[in-house]
C-alpha cells in the first residue's frame, strides 16, 4: 500500500512509520518539522498528487491544552484548519480515505467547559462528517487517551506521562495542576500503533461514522498521584512537588470502552502500566 502520513516526524508518526515500512508499505510523509504543515494546502494536495497514497493517515496537529488556552488561533490553525485541508486534499484527489486521530478532550471537562484543543479537534471530526456525507468521503476517527511510550519528547505542556517520568528521573520540580487525582486510562504506544496499522490495512471493516474512543482501558488507569507514588515505591525517592490552579476544560476522569473498536477485529491493548513506565523509564535513561 502506498500511505501518507502526516505528522510524520512526531512521537506517534516515528512509531508508525517505522512500523509500516517494516511490514513492506511506501510510505509519503509530511510534517511541519519538515516544513510541510498541513496549514499549506497547497503542499498538502500535491504530496497528496505525488504519492497517490490508498490511506492519509492524519497525526499532524496541536496537542497541548496549555497551548490551546494561550495561543488558541495557533490551535485552531493546526488542528482544525489542518484537518479540513487533508479532508479537502483527499476529495481533490479522488476521496481517499482518511484515518484521523482526534482526542478524548472533545468532551467537556469537569468544569462543564472544553479547551480550545478539544474543539478544535471536534471541529477536524465535524468535517470528515460534512465531507462523508456531501462528497462520500470515507474515514475512520480514533479518539484516543493518553498515548505514551519511549520516543516521546513530554513536555510541561502535552504528553504529561513522559514528562512526569522524565522530571523526576532529573530530580526537577513538578507542577501538579489540581490536586492530581484526575486520571487517564494510559495507552502505550506499542498497542496504539499496532491499531493504526491494523486500520490502514484493513481500513473498510473500521469504516463508520461514528468515533471509536480508544485507551488503555480500565486495568490501565493511572492518576498523577499514582504516577509518583510508583515513582516513590519503585526508587525509594521523594519528588518534588507543587500545586497550581485546574486547567480549564480538565476532565477528571477518562477510563475508555474499547467495546467498539475490539468489536471490529480484535484489538485490544496488552502492555500494563507497569511494564509501560518501565519500559519509557529505561528509555529516559538511556537518553542520558
Amino acid at each position: 500500500m502506498n500511505i501518507l502520513v502526516t505528522g510524520s516526524a512526531g512521537f506517534i508518526g516515528t512509531h508508525l512509520v517505522r512500523t509500516l515500512e517494516t511490514r513492506g508499505h511506501q510510505l509519503g510523509h509530511m510534517d511541519k518539522r519538515y516544513g510541510t504543515p498541513t496549514t499549506d494546502i497547497t503542499a498538502l494536495c500535491a504530496i497528496t498528487a505525488l504519492t497517490r497514497p490508498n490511506v492519509i493517515v492524519h497525526l499532524g496537529a496541536s496537542c497541548s491544552t496549555q497551548v490551546s488556552l494561550t495561543d488558541p488561533e495557533r490551535d485552531f490553525r493546526d488542528n482544525a484548519v489542518g484537518t479540513f485541508n487533508v479532508a479537502e486534499a483527499a476529495r481533490q484527489a479522488g476521496n481517499i480515505p482518511v484515518i484521523y486521530t482526534s482526542t478524548v478532550k472533545v468532551n467537556p471537562g469537569a468544569d462543564g467547559r472544553i479547551a480550545p484543543l478539544g474543539l478544535s479537534k471536534r471541529v477536524g471530526e465535524d468535517y470528515l462528517n460534512l465531507y462523508a456525507d456531501l462528497y462520500e468521503l470515507p474515514s475512520v476517527i480514533l479518539r484516543p487517551s493518553t498515548v505514551y511510550g519511549p520516543g516521546q519528547d513530554g513536555t510541561a505542556e502535552s504528553g504529561w506521562v513522559t514528562w512526569f517520568l522524565r522530571a523526576l528521573y532529573n530530580r526537577r520540580q513538578i507542577t501538579i495542576h489540581g490536586d492530581g487525582t484526575q486520571s487517564r486510562d494510559v495507552l502505550y504506544i506499542d498497542d496504539f500503533t499496532k491499531l493504526l496499522v491494523d486500520v490502514c490495512e484493513n481500513f473498510a471493516n473500521y469504516q463508520r461514522p461514528a468515533p471509536y474512543d480508544v485507551g488503555g482501558g480500565p486495568d490501565n488507569e493511572l492518576s498523577l498521584l499514582d504516577l509518583l507514588r510508583i515513582w516513590e515505591t519503585d526508587t525509594g525517592s521523594q519528588p518534588d512537588i507543587v500545586h497550581d490552579e485546574r486547567l480549564p476544560g480538565d476532565l477528571q476522569r477518562v477510563v475508555t470502552d474499547n467495546t467498539a473498536i475490539n468489536n471490529v477485529r480484535g484489538w485490544a491493548p496488552i502492555t500494563n502500566t507497569l511494564d509501560g513506565l518501565r519500559s519509557t523509564l529505561a528509555w529516559i535513561g538511556d537518553q542520558w
